[in-house]
């Protein structure tokens, strides 16, 4: 299934410095289609992202950065969890899967179970400390 066919999550988003007659144009244009002014930007920008041409790469990239955000989150609500645990905890398609014993055995668990990307943490989990490093700004 393409991204753009799945099950829309929004943002609101501010254009600065946008010429304003573009903008009338765009809303009379939208207001005699029975659109939005959203859906003809999306349109629009659907149309410029696909002249790209990395844009699979770009795409793929996309897609680790927000699945390794999904499961980051799942590891920070589970930290309590696993604070005395040992070994590699598997993280994929937005929940913990287990925690293995050896690096050999989450490999074959991720080929099994993860269909998707997997984060995988070295336990015991600490919070990385952060270092104040002291400058004026």
């Amino acid at each position: 299934m393409s991204w753009f066919n799945r099950v829309k999550r929004t943002k609101l988003v501010a254009i600065k410095n946008f010429d304003e007659e573009l903008y009338r144009l765009v809303k009379t244009y939208a207001s005699l289609e029975g659109r939005t002014i959203a859906s003809i930007f999306e349109e629009a920008i659907r149309q410029w992202i696909s002249n790209r041409k990395d844009y699979d790469e770009i795409r793929l990239w996309v897609n680790l950065e927000q699945a390794y955000e999904e499961n980051f989150e799942v590891l920070r609500k589970s930290s309590s969890l696993l604070k005395d645990q040992e070994g590699y905890a598997v993280i994929c398609n937005k929940k913990l899967v287990g925690v293995f014993n050896n690096y050999e055995r989450v490999l074959e668990g991720v080929k099994e179970i993860c269909n998707v990307y997997a984060l995988i943490i070295k336990l015991p989990y600490r919070e990385p400390k952060r270092i104040e490093l002291g400058l004026s700004w």
